[in-house]
């Protein structure tokens, strides 16, 4: 009985993802969206990505429809932004390359400084996030609204970047917060540590 079970849900998300991509390829806003909300199980978004990146463009549709979808979930705890972000944690690239293929192209420049708040582990291996505000006082709430760092142990940093253009996937001059590609940025560093207790250590202005 598991396996058929299991049988049925695995066609269930091959479907889902062929209708989603279907829409993405055709410009069917209605069908993206459709299949788009029945990306419910865990790492569905995941899914979607890897199956959309590959697709290297969509329609102008495609952009608008998911663009106004991501905008109106933006302050849903259950909404599309906040499932999509949980659902590629620690695949910050496949969200930057996703995100920059279903979002219309950036228009106009950041504030030249962004800040990050993150894992001194996750630091240290390499692993830089997508997500920076241009309030340094907002960092550590932008970490826990876009990442699993309520269950984090440990020591995390305070990141600064200089934002070129080319790293901009979402966001505007008015923004809280931006959506930046990590590959793109070339001058992190890091200007304050946090240790366990959350006493913080700055290390520099």
């Amino acid at each position: 009985m598991n396996a058929l079970r299991l049988a049925l849900e695995e066609l269930h998300r091959a479907d889902v993802l062929k209708r989603l991509v279907a829409g993405a390829t055709t410009g069917d806003a209605d069908a993206f969206l459709g299949a788009a909300a029945q990306l419910t199980w865990s790492g569905g978004w995941a899914d979607a990505l890897r199956a959309l990146v590959p697709l290297g463009t969509v329609p102008d549709t495609i952009r608008s429809a998911f663009q106004g979808a991501w905008q109106n979930s933006a302050v849903d705890n259950l909404g599309m932004k906040r499932t999509l972000t949980l659902d590629l944690l620690g695949e910050d690239h496949l969200l930057a390359d996703g995100l920059a293929i279903l979002l219309p192209a950036p228009s106009g420049s950041l504030p030249p400084v962004h800040y990050r708040a993150q894992s001194l582990r996750d630091y240290n291996a390499g692993r830089i996030g997508c997500w920076w505000t241009p309030d340094r006082e907002f960092a550590d709430a932008l970490w826990l609204a876009t990442s699993g760092a309520g269950e984090h142990v440990g020591h995390h940093v305070l990141l600064a970047t200089e934002v070129p253009a080319t790293a901009i996937i979402q966001g505007t001059a008015e923004d809280i917060e931006a959506c930046l590609d990590p590959r793109q940025l070339t001058s992190i560093r890091v200007i304050g540590v946090c240790r366990d207790d959350y006493e913080p250590e700055q290390i520099a202005a």
